[in-house]
């Protein structure tokens, strides 16, 4: 899993915006999303400068992650990363600068990317909505072929992922099992 070109919002650039999200990111806990996160900071240095005092892990409920930091110079704030509607929703993104978030997103999920929304809190209560942050995570180098052979065999393959249903069309195309993609909620209807 790799980071794509962090799209900024209310984050100075694209550097502040991974390094607020490598903060609301636990490495111990070897979660591969805030791995890969943490692994895009162009120098792994700059979270010296910080403390984590209390993080709060994804869940599927809540759907992001928060960090209490405190910076170099006392300061506490939060930042949180998640689903990007959630944290857009803690933002309360509206007008414009939602449309850009939703249209960014529709993009990045028509690649194949999935997304996280990112932002940051200085009292606790109210959220800055800093930024998009696009994660690739391809399918296993042998997962193709493995498809093929199965099939070879009279194994129907299907794919079943909780993904943004473009991000499923992508995968699904790159693996050569059709683009007719059906949203878990018509299926359990």
């Amino acid at each position: 899993m790799t980071l794509g070109e962090p799209a900024a919002f209310g984050a100075a650039d694209g550097h502040s915006l991974v390094l607020a999200g490598a903060l609301a990111s636990k490495a111990e806990d070897e979660d591969a999303i805030d791995l890969a996160v943490i692994a895009a900071l162009a120098d792994s240095r700059a979270l010296n400068g910080y403390t984590q005092s209390g993080f709060v892990p994804f869940d599927p409920v809540n759907k992001r992650t928060e960090g209490q930091i405190t910076d170099a110079d006392g300061k506490t704030f939060k930042v949180t990363k998640g689903a990007p509607q959630v944290v857009m929703a803690l933002a309360k993104l509206a007008g414009e600068q939602a449309a850009r978030a939703e249209r960014l997103v529709d993009n990045f999920a028509a690649k194949g990317y999935r997304t996280l929304g990112v932002a940051r809190s200085e009292d606790g209560e109210r959220w800055t909505f800093l930024g998009i942050l696009p994660l690739f995570d391809p399918p296993r180098e042998d997962s193709k072929e493995t498809i093929h052979q199965s099939v070879e065999h009279g194994i129907e393959v299907k794919m079943v992922t909780g993904d943004n249903v473009a991000i499923a069309r992508e995968i699904a195309g790159r693996l050569e099992l059709g683009t007719k993609i059906q949203p878990a909620g018509d299926l359990l209807a």
